[in-house]
């Protein structure tokens, strides 16, 4: 007895090269819609401590900002930028009780040192200027001296420098950063040091 191939399973099998360049193209159009400028919006968060004229404390840093690649190799990248923070004096016993804030705008200028496919050894170097601000209270060490609460602002302006590893896939929208060392010096005694980790996010062409 003749088995008859189903009608509907005979058309469908007529589809099936289509539906293979439909594949093929699709993927190729996806493949061009996930091409990337050579910008991004560049996110961190850290840890870490700062002292200033007056004021001493650790907290959490967080790092907002833009991102440009120059040249062909995409090694040099320019990136504007604005972190903020909050800092008490944690594990810090000599010093009174203080909670002050952090803003800073700068621009950083970051290279690749050594890169390998898609992983970097990057070292950065800018410039900053930041406004500290905040309440300067009366308990912690030398408690006689501290008689009066008091709220403070500081201005200060300075350069930093950090180094980290960058992992940076071309057909992902995301890159990463690990930047184990950043230090910001500046006026007045200001310092600030921490540790970072951050995300970029690549905008589309």
């Amino acid at each position: 007895m003749k088995t008859e191939i189903p009608k509907a399973l005979t058309n469908f099998s007529k589809l099936i090269p289509l539906l293979l360049v439909s594949l093929f193209t699709g993927s190729e159009v996806y493949s061009q819609e996930t091409e990337y400028k050579k910008s991004s919006i560049r996110t961190a968060i850290g840890i870490g401590i700062n002292e200033g004229s007056r004021e001493i404390g650790m907290g959490l840093i967080y790092s907002i900002g833009w991102q440009k690649s120059v040249g062909e190799k995409n090694k040099l990248r320019i990136n504007p930028n604005m972190t903020i923070g909050g800092f008490l004096p944690i594990a810090i016993t000599d010093t009174r009780d203080q909670f002050y804030r952090i803003t800073s705008l700068g621009i950083n200028i970051h290279y690749d040192l050594i890169k390998y496919k898609a992983v970097s050894i990057v070292a950065t170097g800018g410039g900053f200027i930041n406004y500290s601000r905040g309440l300067l209270g009366t308990g912690g060490w030398r408690d006689a001296q501290n008689n009066n609460s008091e709220y403070f602002y500081a201005l200060y302006y300075g350069g930093n420098a950090s180094v980290g590893l960058r992992i940076d896939p071309k057909q992902s929208r995301f890159a990463y950063e690990v930047r184990p060392i950043n230090i910001h010096l500046g006026n007045k005694g200001f310092i600030l040091g921490y540790l970072m980790v951050g995300i970029d996010f690549k905008l589309k062409k």
